[in-house]
């Protein structure tokens, strides 16, 4: 289970590679088990910058084993992919035809896939193009939470809801901190009535972040989740990740 664990890590990008993309770049990364279900996913194609949280079903082995056919995929979908949208469309379709393997009832079956959010950031034009598979995208401008919300389908999953992948563009600002998370960190029980932070405590926790250094953040969101679990179990792989729009002159 270590040296399987060692592998996920080793297929994950490095700090170096996220930061040269993306300033102050943060990532916090805590399986459930040795091994987890959630990935981050970065890639370069012409002037776009791709950054991606991914959280595949299930936790453990199984959903280990789904990230491995899911960067893979992630990659193909890549190769001819014209956004973030248009990404999530390609994706779906190469995943489906993976795991359906001729059989178009297997898909409901085995109801195997993922939830991702992710983004095209554009530097020289101050721009975000974001698409999300039922995971949103997170900016705190100015101490104040802005929410976009992803489109309401997996990759994959059970149900196949003929519902095209929305994209949002957006104008980033300097200083503006950019969060996406898997379900896990919302959904973890903790606190003094052992109950889900929820969106609305992770909200809370997103703006203390904010405030902080980029390289305080981690550990304070270490800190932070520690304690707020104390001595629940965990519930599911979490994984957070955060970076920020450099101001002038940096």
């Amino acid at each position: 289970m270590q040296y399987a664990r060692s592998i996920q890590s080793m297929m994950a990008p490095t700090h170096e590679q996220l930061n040269a993309l993306f300033p102050e770049c943060m990532v916090y990364d805590r399986p459930m088990d040795q091994l987890s279900g959630d990935f981050v996913f970065v890639a370069e194609r012409e002037e776009l910058s791709y950054l991606a949280v991914c959280d595949c079903t299930g936790h453990g082995m199984s959903a280990a084993l789904m990230t491995v056919l899911a960067r893979e995929k992630m990659w193909q979908a890549m190769h001819r992919a014209s956004g973030p949208a248009h990404l999530l469309t390609r994706l779906d379709e190469k995943f489906r035809a993976a795991m359906m393997n001729g059989d178009v009832h297997r898909m409901r079956a085995i109801g195997m896939g993922l939830d991702l959010a992710v983004l095209a950031y554009e530097p020289k034009l101050s721009r975000i193009r974001f698409a999300g598979a039922k995971r949103p995208l997170w900016i705190v401008r100015n101490g104040k939470l802005l929410e976009f919300k992803g489109t309401s389908r997996s990759i994959g999953g059970a149900y196949w809801r003929q519902i095209p992948f929305v994209e949002t563009t957006l104008q980033v600002r300097p200083g503006d901190s950019i969060f996406m998370f898997s379900d896990g960190v919302s959904d973890q029980f903790g606190g003094p009535k052992d109950q889900k932070l929820k969106l609305k405590g992770l909200r809370t926790l997103v703006l203390m972040l904010s405030e902080l250094p980029p390289a305080d953040q981690h550990e304070f969101i270490k800190t932070w989740l520690t304690s707020w679990q104390g001595e629940s179990a965990s519930t599911d792989d979490q994984l957070l990740i955060s970076f920020q729009i450099p101001t002038l002159g940096e």
